[in-house]
């Protein structure tokens, strides 16, 4: 699970995410990131009901999610605040598939 120290939580950080960050995708994701100050990383996610109708497959994709980046957290140099959303096609990706996709956006978007 990711620590609560690394989650985007409030209303503030996700606005500030979106109105200062850059934006990235590739063919399951959508990012939103930009530099902190602070010295850590932080990930928020949005899966909208549209996406996902039922709760529990959309909160099963945000643990799925926040695992891998409890994972990406030891890899990352800079320190970014991430607004992750994922796209339809995602759905249908397996937690390897996920991880690979994912880690290959954000990754890319840190140099």
């Amino acid at each position: 699970m990711l620590p609560g120290i690394n989650r985007l939580k409030s209303d503030e950080d996700f606005k500030n995410v979106f109105k200062n960050g850059k934006k990235s995708e590739n063919q399951f994701f959508r990012i939103k990131f930009l530099k902190n100050q602070k010295n850590l990383s932080r990930f928020g996610f949005i899966i909208s009901t549209k996406l996902l109708k039922k709760a529990t497959v959309r909160n099963i994709l945000k643990r799925r999610l926040r695992m891998i980046c409890r994972h990406l957290l030891k890899d990352l140099k800079c320190k970014f605040d991430v607004v992750i959303w994922p796209k339809t096609n995602s759905i249908s990706l397996n937690y390897k598939d996920l991880t690979n996709y994912l880690r290959e956006l954000i990754l890319a978007k840190e140099n």
